[in-house]
C-alpha cells in the first residue's frame, strides 16, 4: 500500500505544541508513529489528496447519523470515547470522514472534552449537536442525550427520503411529458401553421396561440433562458439576505398542503430539540433559542428567541406559547401545560412524535395532492395543444367537401 503524507499538531511530554508532517499508509499509523515519538496528536490531515468537484467523500448528514448512533453505543457500552472512535474510524471508508473521526479521536486522548473536540467540527454536526454534548458533559447523561440525538438525525433524514420518493415518480412523469409537448409546441406546430397558412387556410385562435409560442422559444430561447437564470439568481439572492428569506418563509409557511406539512416538520424538530436540551440540564429560554435555531426556518427561530427573552423577563410559559403565531395550537397547549423542566421535557417528546406522524402522513400522502393537479394541468395543456394541430386539419377537410 502507497504511503500518505500527513501535516500534524501534537502535543509533546512537556506540554508544548508541535507541527510536523509523517509519512504512514493510514491515519492510524501515522497516529501509532507519532505516539511512539511521545506526541498526542490533536489534529492530522492527509496533504496533496486531490478531490473531484462532486465527490462523494464528503461528509454526509447520514454519516453523521451514523456516527451519532455510534457514539450513543460507545458511551452505553463505557468505551472510553477516545479509543472506540478510534476503531470507528478505522472502519470507515470516506477519507473526509475518517480523518475527522480520527481527529476528533486524537483530541479527546490529549484531554479534550467531547465538546471540544466536536466544536471544531461545528459546520459538519451543527450547532444543536455540539450544545447538546456540552450540556450533556454538564449533566452526566451522555448516553441519553446522544441517543436522542441519533434519532433526532435518523428521523430528519427518513423524513427527507420519504418526501424524495413520493415526488420521485411524479417528476419523471412530468419532465417526460413536458419535453414531448415543448417539441410539439417548438417544432411541429409551426411547420403545421406555415403549411396551412400557405394554403390560404385561417388558422384558428388555439394554433395561432401555440404557434406564436413556439416561434417565441425558437427565436429567443436566450432571453427565455436569462430571464430564468435571473429569476433563479433573484430568489436566491433573497434567501441568502435576512429580510428576503423572511418574506419567502411567510408565503411557503402560508401556501396550502406545503406550509401545513413544513410548520409540522418543524415543530417536531422544535419540540425535539427542546425536550433534548432541557433534558441535558440548560434551562428553559436557552433550550427554546437553541430549539428554534435547530428548525432551520427563521420564522421559527425568531419566534424562538423572543420567546426565550420573555421568558427571562418572568412572563408565564403558557401566555408566552399562547401568542407564538408560528407553533400550531395543540403543541402551545401541551407544552405550555407543563410547570417543570421535566414536564416541560416530558410534553415536548409527546409533541415531536405527534408532528413526526403528522409530517410522514403529509410526505406520504403528497402524491394524492400532486398527480390530480399535474394530471388537470396536463391535461389542458395536451388539450389545447391537440386543438392547435387538428382543428386546422378538420377545416381544410371541411373546405374539401
Amino acid at each position: 500500500m502507497a504511503t500518505t503524507r500527513y501535516k500534524y499538531v501534537a502535543v509533546d511530554r512537556a506540554g508544548a505544541e508541535r507541527a510536523g508532517r509523517v509519512d504512514a499508509r493510514t491515519e492510524r499509523e501515522a497516529f501509532g508513529r507519532l505516539s511512539a515519538e511521545g506526541l498526542t496528536p490533536i489534529r492530522l490531515d492527509a496533504v496533496n489528496q486531490r478531490r473531484a468537484m462532486f465527490s462523494h467523500d464528503r461528509v454526509s448528514a447520514a454519516d453523521i447519523a451514523a456516527l451519532t448512533r455510534e457514539l450513543s453505543v460507545l458511551v452505553e457500552a463505557r468505551i472510553p470515547l477516545g479509543r472506540g472512535l478510534v476503531s470507528i474510524a478505522d472502519h470507515e471508508r470516506k477519507r473526509e470522514l475518517r480523518a475527522m473521526v480520527m481527529n476528533i479521536a486524537a483530541q479527546i486522548e490529549s484531554g479534550a472534552s467531547i465538546s471540544e473536540a466536536v466544536g471544531a467540527y461545528a459546520h459538519v454536526f451543527g450547532e444543536v449537536f455540539v450544545e447538546s454534548m456540552r450540556a450533556a458533559e454538564r449533566s452526566g447523561n451522555m448516553g441519553a442525550i446522544a441517543d436522542d440525538l441519533a434519532s433526532m438525525l435518523e428521523r430528519r433524514l427518513e423524513t427527507a427520503r420519504q418526501i424524495r420518493r413520493a415526488l420521485a415518480y411524479p417528476a419523471v412523469v412530468l419532465t417526460l411529458i413536458t419535453a414531448a409537448i415543448a417539441v410539439i409546441v417548438v417544432v411541429v406546430v409551426p411547420k403545421f401553421a406555415l403549411i396551412f397558412e400557405s394554403n390560404g387556410m385561417p388558422l384558428p385562435t388555439a394554433t395561432r396561440l401555440v404557434q406564436s409560442v413556439g416561434t417565441t422559444a425558437q427565436g429567443q430561447w436566450w432571453l427565455l433562458l436569462g430571464a430564468a437564470v435571473a429569476g433563479a439568481f433573484a430568489l436566491s439572492s433573497m434567501w441568502r439576505s435576512e429580510r428576503g428569506r423572511r418574506r419567502l418563509e411567510a408565503v411557503l409557511f402560508r401556501t396550502p398542503y406545503v406550509g401545513t406539512m413544513i410548520a409540522a416538520a418543524a415543530t417536531a424538530r422544535f419540540s425535539r430539540v427542546l425536550g433534548i436540551a432541557l433534558e441535558s440540564g440548560l434551562d428553559l429560554p436557552e433550550s427554546m433559542e437553541i430549539g428554534g435555531r435547530a428548525t432551520g426556518w427563521r420564522l421559527v427561530s425568531n419566534a424562538a428567541h423572543a420567546m426565550a427573552e420573555r421568558l427571562r423577563r418572568g412572563d408565564a410559559l403558557d401566555g408566552v406559547l399562547g401568542e407564538c403565531g408560528v407553533l400550531p395550537s395543540f403543541a402551545k397547549r401541551l407544552i405550555g401545560a407543563g410547570e417543570e423542566a421535566r414536564e416541560v421535557a416530558d410534553a415536548s417528546s409527546l409533541v415531536a412524535r405527534h408532528f413526526d406522524r403528522v409530517t410522514d402522513n403529509y410526505a406520504k400522502n403528497i402524491n394524492t395532492l400532486v398527480e390530480p393537479i399535474m394530471t388537470v394541468g396536463l391535461a389542458v395543456i395536451v388539450l389545447i395543444v391537440a386543438l392547435a394541430v387538428f382543428l386546422p386539419m378538420w377545416q381544410m377537410v371541411q373546405v374539401g367537401r
